[in-house]
């Protein structure tokens, strides 16, 4: 691929190209001119010279000059301490005291050791070398490798350090430190120089043994110029001469927190108390080390005070389809607090107290006993934890109440897959208020991010991309996907190990190659794990797949730069498995689409000119042109609809009434930082007028979104191109609400579409409003003669949103009810606002639902509400469904058997078109597949008005 082609992809993003810079380089300032000027080592003139901050007089990088005076007396005491202990005789190195004389020398490396005991009393070379470990041992700087950061603190704060006297060989080093076999990180103290033969020597021979650092003298006097006392300067120095791979080589592995790179946004949301508290992205896409990373930065801010604690839910086998319900975590909760000293001993077995409270109570109490704590709940793999506590979501409230009830000094975060963020969008009004904790998507890393993960720790290990080419093929064909550059890189390192090992004597920095990129392209295994972990994504729903295999066909046939629109995509879509995207309206295919962008799969339609793959490495790792045509053949047969109670479901408005849009609509009609239009069409029975309400109160909540007041035309047009950067808005305008002539609507949609912001970064989503008094606006959107990007329609509730919504509220509990409740009101939001209406009076479910069956009986109730469903708004569309019932009165029939009937009464087949697209909209229509039935309560109602 060519360096046009590759860069390409950047520019359909939206991202900039990724630039690596050079940087301080402590590799080719410390060697060769340090081992070679230094060969006697750490002497008296030496430590006097720091003492004084002084300058070396031949070798220019051992400058002390920049030190304070408190500064150079440390780093002199520490080298002083250095050559005597150097100099212990074999009879007296016996008594070598590692609590008192190892912490000085480990300080000037970044590693402040409480205290330090011999791990060799028994051995018979401890004239020769001895080792002993470091304890409590604190890490200054971040390290450029886990093996000596991260997981020094994972093994309990200990460093195992080998002392080696007499200046033996690199190879005869290298055998002593082959005898601890413990497999832990060893760092080994050399008193004397190694000379420039020797480092390479060890560079090349160390790759089979545990993760090994050698100091020597030469090292610790530049070191000791530096100042700093940094872990990472000195790692930055060692590591070139090592066998150490910092990257992971599968995909389940621990991620160190020093190969966390990027996801500054998202942590920074994380660590805010009113930040977001749900995270969601495809599998091995960095989700746990998120949160990982983002709890140690949390404790890191105020150690002592500040804790973290993560959870995984799979792991703890708490969720739906597992052996333990939702209401199980609040005892592992009191396990983890438990042992972090937050709660204190076990509760009373008399205690009546609920699990829940218990754990509340005492979290709230821990965090009053000193006004600095605070506390971060990590809860990972929350899908089957969601699923089970739905549609209810009694456990999450209680989790989300935390932060309120303690004034945000504890927040909880929840993680998971694609489903974690369409259930907190159904919890909305009650644990999450819809949108108030907007879910961040964990995709593939910014290119910037994903480039600096490969370049800076192969930097560190002395390894040097020849050119930015190799690293943007690398990207490429990882697909910028954290994991998969992990295994690369681990792959990599393995690779530029076994060339420094053939190639001997040669000096670091060592040059990565294209044949070096060329080899691990080539491992067989990575590119299953590569092609896997893609399919893997796009098997979290069968949606997914097919939408993808749709898009790879179109590009092996006409190119990767072929795009498809909305419609034409969908078209496809539902040739391929009708089942999976028949019932799926507009704007719920629009979520799918924007979902794949997030997890890299897509790239955006920022230009609105279509849809395509995210670049030639998706197209590859889909599948080849036989396996696609392969896949979207047997779609039909092999692919199976999820539940899909949570894009269906509806958030409660503040009197508790579901609201006329459902989740996913809500989301279309609210975008995501772009400027946007949609027309709303609906009907008083479908709640139209709640429409204006319901976004106000939805997104009213949220801070950082604004909805203006746009009483005036004036206004109205001020708005449109009016704002500030990165600021949400949502520019309402309300025909349903307040009547205007069909002209003056139609001058509103033009001007949405014409009038934008003219300033860089400033967007708004408009939405205009409209009922049957715009049908002639609503012909041109549903015909396709429009050029809106969209127009949602306000439905009916389905019998499982109409059910989601019952039992969150807490009526008509058992299933007959609700049942029953789904018939008499079909499911017309007119109706089951009544219902809740007359709940409330009532309080007596059985009274509210003899009062809702009585509809159909009463002439003056059903004539309104025949009306108010819009099938009366137009002669036309009165006798396209006069017509429709005259031919299949209580029968199915599908699209093409509704236009014919229509056509032959009104002798127009281009009318009957436009008429049965309308009908569809005012929801006169019960689908099952392919098939049509006009709504059976409707029918009786209208029966009745005639």
């Amino acid at each position: 691929m060519t360096s046009v082609a590759r860069l390409t992809p950047f520019l359909e993003i939206g991202e900039d190209v990724p630039e690596i810079e050079g940087g301080e380089s402590h590799l080719t300032e410390f060697f060769t001119a340090v081992p070679d000027g230094l060969p006697k080592g750490i002497d008296r003139d030496l430590v006097d010279l720091v003492r004084s901050g002084g300058k070396h007089p031949s070798i220019p990088v051992l400058d002390y000059s920049a030190l304070s005076t408190d500064e150079a007396a440390l780093a002199a005491d520490a080298l002083d301490e250095w050559r005597e202990l150097g100099a212990t005789e074999p009879k007296d190195r016996l008594t070598v005291s590692p609590r008192r004389q190892l912490p000085p020398l480990l300080k000037l490396l970044g590693y402040d050791a409480k205290s330090a005991r011999p791990l060799d009393e028994r051995s018979q070379h401890r004239r020769e070398y001895r080792l002993f470990e470091a304890t409590e041992v604190e890490i200054n700087g971040r390290a450029k490798a886990p093996a000596f950061g991260s997981q020094i603190r994972e093994q309990g704060g200990n460093l195992r350090v080998l002392m080696v006297w007499g200046r033996p060989p690199a190879k005869v080093v290298m055998s002593w430190a082959e005898r601890d076999t413990s497999g832990a990180s060893l760092l080994v103290v050399y008193f004397g120089t190694l000379s420039r033969e020797a480092r390479v020597e060890l560079a090349v021979g160390s790759g089979r043994l545990q993760p090994m650092l050698v100091v020597d003298d030469a090292a610790l006097a530049y070191l000791a110029a530096r100042g700093n006392r940094q872990a990472s300067t000195a790692t930055q120095t060692l590591l070139p001469f090592s066998g150490v791979n910092p990257y992971i080589r599968e995909k389940r592995g621990r991620i160190g927190g020093e190969m966390f790179y990027g996801r500054d946004a998202e942590r920074v949301s994380i660590l805010d108390p009113r930040g977001t508290q749900v995270i969601f992205g495809g599998r091995g896409l960095g989700k746990s080390a998120l949160l990982s990373d983002a709890g140690e930065r949390f404790e890191g801010q105020r150690p002592g005070y500040h804790l973290a604690v993560y959870v995984n839910l799979d792991q703890e086998n708490i969720g739906k389809g597992s052996s333990l319900g939702p209401e199980a975590l609040w005892s592992v909760l009191d396990r983890e607090l438990r042992a972090a000293q937050v709660l204190g001993g076990p509760p009373s077995r008399k205690s009546r107290q609920d699990m829940s409270e218990r754990v509340r109570i005492g979290i709230r109490a821990w965090l009053d006993g000193d006004s600095r704590r605070r506390l971060l709940i990590l809860l990972d793999e929350c899908d089957q934890f969601f699923e089970a506590d739905a549609p209810r979501f009694d456990q999450t409230k209680k989790l989300k109440g935390l932060g309120s009830d303690t004034k945000d000094r504890a927040k909880v975060v929840f993680a998971g897959l694609h489903s974690v963020q369409r259930f907190s969008k159904l919890a909305s009004n009650g644990p999450f208020g819809h949108l108030a904790q907007t879910p961040k998507v964990i995709g593939p890393l910014a290119p910037q991010s994903a480039a600096e993960l490969l370049v800076d720790p192969m930097r560190a290990l002395g390894f040097e991309f020849q050119d930015m080419d190799l690293v943007n093929r690398v990207l490429g064909y990882c697909s910028y996907q954290p994991f998969l550059l992990q295994m690369f890189g681990h792959r990599l390192v393995e690779v530029m190990h076994r060339k420094r090992s053939r190639r001997g004597a040669e000096d670091p920095p060592y040059a990565v190659e294209i044949a070096d990129i060329e080899v691990v392209e080539s491992d067989a295994g990575l590119r299953d794990s590569i092609s896997a972990a893609f399919k893997d994504t796009l098997s979290l729903d069968h949606r997914y797949d097919v939408i993808a295999n749709v898009l790879a066909y179109h590009a092996r046939h006409r190119g990767l730069e072929a795009r498809l629109s909305d419609a034409e995509l969908r078209e496809e879509c539902e040739t391929f498995w009708r089942k999976g995207f028949a019932q799926l309206d507009t704007e719920g295919f629009r979520a799918y689409l924007s979902e794949m962008v997030g997890l890299g799969v897509l790239a955006p339609n920022h230009d609105g000119q279509g849809w395509h793959l995210r670049g030639p490495n998706a197209l590859r790792m889909i599948g080849t042109s036989h396996e696609v045509d392969a896949r979207l053949l047997r779609a039909e047969q092999d692919c199976e609809l999820q539940d899909s109670i949570v894009q269906e479901g509806r958030p409660e408005l503040p009197d508790g009434r579901p609201a006329p849009l459902t989740i996913t609509q809500l989301d279309d009609l609210l975008g995501e930082r772009s400027n946007q239009t949609r027309v709303v069409l609906g009907t008083s029975a479908t709640g139209v007028t709640d429409v204006g309400d319901t976004l106000r109160a939805i997104a009213g909540r949220i801070a950082d979104w604004t909805l203006p007041p746009v009483g005036k035309l004036s206004a109205y047009k001020q708005e449109l191109v009016g704002g500030v950067p990165r600021e949400r808005r949502v520019v309402i305008s309300d025909f349903a609400r307040y009547p205007a002539r069909p002209e003056a609507c139609r001058e509103s949609v033009d001007l949405a579409e014409t009038q934008l912001p003219a300033i860089p970064g400033v967007t708004r989503a408009v939405v205009l409003v409209t009922d049957t008094a715009q049908l002639g606006l609503w012909r041109t959107l549903l015909t396709g003669d429009e050029p809106t990007s969209a127009a949602p329609v306000v439905l009916r509730h389905d019998r499982r949103s109409l059910y989601g919504w019952a039992q969150r509220v807490e009526m008509f509990h058992t299933e007959d009810r609700l049942d029953r409740l789904h018939e008499l009101t079909g499911g017309w939001p007119l109706l089951v606002d009544r219902a809740h209406r007359l709940h409330n009076e009532l309080s007596d479910p059985e009274e509210v639902l003899r009062r809702l069956a009585g509809l159909p009986t009463d002439r003056a109730e059903a004539r309104a509400f025949a009306e108010a469903t819009g099938v009366y708004a137009d002669p036309l569309l009165t006798t396209g469904y006069r017509a429709l019932d005259d031919e299949f009165e209580d029968g199915s029939f599908d699209l093409e058997n509704a236009v014919t009937a229509v056509a032959v009464r009104i002798e127009d087949e281009d009318e009957a078109h436009w008429i049965v697209t309308c009908l569809d909209a005012l929801q006169v229509f019960d689908r099952e597949d392919t098939q049509l039935r006009l709504e059976p309560l409707l029918r009786q109602c209208a029966t009745l008005r005639v």
